[in-house]
């Protein structure tokens, strides 16, 4: 993790193909209506051919994860963003597009997973998927409505950190 962050998680640069991706949103506490500063979010996913690609010089966890990942820090307000290109599902298609999500809470506790951002649109996010999520999954379905813009895709999720 970087020594220092910044609300804005970038994955992949400038020139990384596939279809840019904006994602916003509020970190809340479980009361779902606080802001929750200073979380940090590490993200990973595939790239817009739904492989976890590498650059070379990816160390540690990175080796599986790909040269898609990256960390940013919610600011007073509990938000963050993602910018990065929209993943494809893996190849074999058995599982919607996503993008995997950790969190730690400031204080010391252990990291852990949140429910992953998944699309709306993806027709692998059927009613049956989205009812496989537990209903005390921490950070709701994870489904992100995506909006089309002249500059790429856009979305929102507010997550409730309720563990």
């Amino acid at each position: 993790m970087p020594a220092l962050l910044s609300s804005t998680l970038r994955m992949g640069g400038p020139n990384e193909l596939g279809d840019p991706l904006l994602i916003t949103g509020t970190l809340l506490q479980a009361d779902g209506k606080s802001p929750y500063a200073g979380v940090i979010l590490y993200a990973y996913q595939t790239d817009h051919t739904g492989r976890y690609t590498k650059k070379g010089g990816e160390r540690g966890v990175q080796k599986w994860h790909g040269h898609l990942h990256d960390w940013a820090k919610s600011d007073k307000q509990g938000r963050y963003t993602i910018s990065s290109v929209r993943p494809a599902s893996y190849p074999s298609r058995t599982d919607p597009a996503h993008i995997h999500a950790v969190i730690q809470e400031p204080g010391g506790r252990q990291p852990y997973y949140i429910t992953d951002f998944v699309f709306k649109d993806d027709p692998l996010v059927t009613p049956k998927y989205i009812a496989s999520i537990p209903s005390v999954a921490v950070g709701g379905t994870g489904v992100v409505e995506l909006k089309r813009t002249a500059k790429g895709w856009t979305g929102r999720r507010d997550i409730i950190l309720k563990k």
